[in-house]
C-alpha cells in the first residue's frame, strides 16, 4: 500500500478534512505561523495569502506541491518554486464574487455615513480583473455609472478603458489590482502622495486589493487633512494596523472581503484538484451549502447588501477589538480566524415584501422565489 502523503495546511481553509482524511495525513496550522520545522517531513503545503512561501520556508524540505487558495500569488516565490521543480497552483477568481459584493457594501456604508446616495455617484475602478469586473457588474445593477483603468488589458486591446487620472477623478475610487513590485505595471505604492492629490476633495477611496498598493503615510496625511475619505479592508503592514489610520477611516474591516463561505470553498476545491493531480489522488470535494433565507427590511436592495455582508458589524468588531487589546497583530489574525460565516448573494434568499421590486435583487445575484 503506498505511503499516505503528509499535507500541512492553513487552518482557515474549509473542507480539507473531509476531502483528505481518507487518502492523506493532514495537519492544520495558523497560516502566519507555518515554519520550516513544520514542513520537515511534509509532502505538500496548502496556504492562503498570509503565508510567505519561498526558499527560507521550504529549502531542504521534501515538499513537492504548494497550493494557495487565493486569487493573488504575490506571497509565493514562484520563480524559486519552479527552479526547484516544486509544482504550484492557486485559485484565480475563487472569491471574486465575495470580494466584489463586500466592496459594494463598503461603498454603500461609507456613502450612508456621509449622507450620500450611492446611486447618485460615479465610480472609478482601478483594475478590471476578476474582482473589478464583478464590481462593475454590481454597480451597473444599481445603475451607478463607472469608468475603469487597467493598463495590462488596455495593452491587449480591451476597449472602453480610461487613463489613471480619469479613474482617479471620480467621487468614488476602488482598487482591484494585484500587488506587483516590478514589471511593466508595478502597483506597490500606486496610491501615494502624487496620486492622492488627483482625487477630488471629499472623494472616497476603497481598498480591498492588497495593503501594499497604498502608501500608508501619504494616505494618513490625506485623511487627516480631510482631503478624502477611505474605506479599507486591506492594510499596509498587516497584521500590524496603524491606530491612526484605523481611526481616520470611515469604514474599516479586517481583510475579510473575500471570506464568504462559497469563495473559501471554491479556493479549497481548486487547490485540492491540483493536489489530487500532483499526487494521483481520488478526492470527494466539499459541496457548496444550500440557499438560506436573508432577513432584512424587505424592500431596499441596498439594505439587503448590508445585511448579507455584515460590513457594519465587521467595522464595529474590528475597532472595538483593537481598542481593547495589547497584541493588535494577534487580535487582527484572530478576527479573521473566527470570522462568522457569511454567504455570497447567490446563497441567500431575501425575504421580500409583497410589493418589493424584484429586478434589482435579481440583478445583484440574490436567490429569489419569484421572478
Amino acid at each position: 500500500m503506498p505511503q499516505r502523503p503528509l499535507i500541512i495546511a492553513d487552518q482557515n481553509m474549509p473542507g480539507l478534512q473531509s476531502a483528505l482524511a481518507p487518502v492523506a495525513d493532514l495537519r492544520l496550522l495558523p497560516g502566519r505561523r507555518i515554519s520550516r520545522r513544520d514542513l520537515q517531513h511534509a509532502d505538500a503545503l496548502l496556504v492562503r495569502s498570509v503565508t510567505r512561501v519561498n526558499a527560507e520556508l521550504l529549502a531542504g524540505s521534501r515538499v513537492r506541491f504548494v497550493g494557495s487558495a487565493t486569487i493573488g500569488t504575490d506571497h509565493l516565490d514562484t520563480t524559486w518554486l519552479e527552479q526547484q521543480g516544486i509544482a504550484w497552483g492557486h485559485a484565480p477568481g475563487c472569491n471574486a464574487d465575495s470580494a466584489a459584493q463586500y466592496t459594494l457594501a463598503m461603498m454603500i456604508l461609507a456613502c450612508q455615513r456621509r449622507g450620500l446616495d450611492i446611486t447618485q455617484q460615479q465610480v472609478g475602478i482601478i483594475g478590471l480583473g476578476n474582482v473589478g469586473q464583478r464590481v462593475q457588474q454590481l454597480l451597473r445593477a444599481l445603475r451607478v455609472p463607472t469608468v475603469a483603468n487597467d493598463p495590462p488589458r488596455a495593452a491587449q486591446g480591451t476597449a472602453g478603458l480610461v487613463a489613471l487620472p480619469e479613474a482617479l477623478a471620480q467621487p468614488i475610487v476602488t482598487l482591484h489590482v494585484p500587488l506587483n513590485q516590478d514589471g511593466p505595471w508595478p502597483t506597490a505604492g500606486l496610491i501615494n502622495a502624487r496620486t492622492l492629490t488627483a482625487l477630488p476633495p471629499g472623494s472616497l477611496l476603497i481598498n480591498a486589493a492588497r495593503g501594499g498598493v497604498v502608501h500608508e503615510a501619504a494616505l494618513l496625511q490625506a485623511l487627516q487633512a480631510r482631503h478624502c475619505h477611505a474605506a479599507l479592508d486591506t492594510w499596509p503592514g498587516e497584521p500590524q494596523l496603524s491606530s491612526a489610520l484605523l481611526d481616520a477611516c470611515i469604514v474599516a474591516s479586517p481583510h475579510v472581503a473575500g471570506y464568504a463561505l462559497e469563495g473559501k470553498l471554491r479556493g479549497s476545491r481548486a487547490v485540492l484538484a491540483q493536489l489530487a493531480q500532483a499526487f494521483h489522488l481520488t478526492l470527494d470535494y466539499p459541496p457548496l451549502p444550500p440557499v438560506t433565507p436573508l432577513p432584512f427590511d424587505g424592500s431596499d436592495p441596498l439594505a439587503a447588501v448590508l445585511a448579507a455582508t455584515g460590513v457594519a458589524q465587521d467595522d464595529a468588531r474590528l475597532r472595538e477589538t483593537l481598542k481593547t487589546t495589547r497584541d493588535r497583530a494577534q487580535a487582527f489574525d484572530q478576527l479573521r480566524r473566527d470570522y462568522p460565516q457569511r454567504r455570497e448573494f447567490q446563497g441567500l434568499r431575501p425575504e421580500l415584501h409583497e410589493a418589493a421590486e424584484v429586478a434589482p435583487f435579481a440583478a445583484l445575484g440574490f436567490a429569489l422565489d419569484r421572478a
